[in-house]
C-alpha cells in the first residue's frame, strides 16, 4: 500500500508560538495544502521547485492561511512555470484572494502558464491531480462566509483535513472516514471558542479514529505534545512523514 506522504512547510498557529512557521504541508510533494506566508520559502529551504505545485487547497480566508499566495503567483509569472495550477478555495472568497494579490503585486494575477480556479463547496467533490476532494463544512470563526475541512482520496488512501475549527460534528465526520488525519490543535488546555485543544478536544477526535488510523497534530500553540495517544505525532516544520 502506498505511504501518503506529508511534508510540512509549517506547523504553528497565527500567532507563530516559539518561530514556528505559519501551517501548511505538501502532499506527494505536488499539491500544497494552505498557502502560509512563508509558503515560498519554505519550499525553496525543502529544495521543491514551486513551479512543481499542481494544486493549492485552501481552508478558509485568514491570512496564515493564504497570504503566501502573492509569492507564490509572483514567482510563477516570472520564474518560468509553464504548467497551469488548480487552486481550490471555498466558495465566495477567490474574490478576495484575487484583489489581495493584486495589492501585493499588481498583474501577478495573469498568469500566463494559466490559473485554475476552483470553488469548494460542502457535499460536493471536486478533481485535481488524481485527488478527489469532498470539502465539509466545519465551524471556526462566524465572521468568514465558509470554513472548510477535506476528505481527500488519493493513491488508493483516504487522508482528512480539519483546517481550522472546533470540535464539531464536520471535524468528526473527518475523523471517521481518514486513515490519517492532519487537524489543528491551537493550544494544550485554552478553551477557544474557534479552535480545538489537546487536552479536552482531540481525545475526543482521537476516538472517532480507527484505532490503527493516524493522526497527525498542526496549527500548533505552544508546549503541545501527543498527550499519551496512540498513534498520534506533533508536526514539525519543514519535516516529511511517510504514513
Amino acid at each position: 500500500m502506498a505511504s501518503v506522504d506529508l511534508t510540512f512547510l509549517g506547523t504553528g498557529n497565527a500567532f507563530a508560538p516559539g518561530g514556528l512557521c505559519w501551517n501548511g504541508f505538501l502532499l506527494d510533494g505536488r499539491h500544497m495544502f494552505e498557502a502560509p506566508p512563508q509558503a515560498l520559502q519554505s519550499l525553496n529551504r525543502l529544495d521543491v521547485d514551486p513551479n512543481s505545485v499542481e494544486t493549492v487547497v485552501l481552508s478558509h480566508q485568514h491570512g496564515d492561511h493564504f497570504l503566501g499566495l502573492p509569492f507564490l503567483l509572483l514567482h510563477w509569472e516570472h520564474m518560468g512555470r509553464t504548467a497551469p495550477v488548480r487552486i481550490i478555495a471555498p466558495l465566495g472568497t477567490r474574490e478576495s484572494m484575487l484583489r489581495a494579490c493584486e495589492l501585493a503585486f499588481p498583474d501577478v494575477t495573469a498568469g500566463q502558464y494559466g490559473i485554475e480556479w476552483a470553488d469548494a463547496e460542502a457535499g460536493r467533490s471536486v478533481g485535481a491531480g488524481g485527488m478527489t476532494i469532498e470539502p465539509v463544512e466545519v465551524n471556526h470563526d462566524p465572521k468568514l462566509e465558509r470554513c472548510l475541512g477535506y476528505h481527500v482520496q488519493y493513491g488508493g488512501r483516504r487522508l482528512g483535513y480539519t483546517g481550522d475549527s472546533t470540535l464539531c460534528d464536520g471535524v468528526l465526520d473527518l475523523a471517521r472516514g481518514a486513515e490519517v488525519l492532519v487537524s489543528e490543535c491551537a493550544s494544550r488546555d485554552m478553551q477557544l471558542p474557534v479552535h480545538m485543544n489537546l487536552v479536552d478536544d482531540i481525545p475526543v477526535l482521537r476516538g472517532a479514529m480507527q484505532v490503527t488510523s493516524e493522526l497527525v497534530l498542526t496549527h500548533l500553540g505552544p508546549n503541545i505534545d501527543t498527550n499519551g495517544l496512540p498513534h498520534t505525532r506533533v508536526a514539525e516544520d519543514l519535516v516529511r512523514y511517510a504514513l
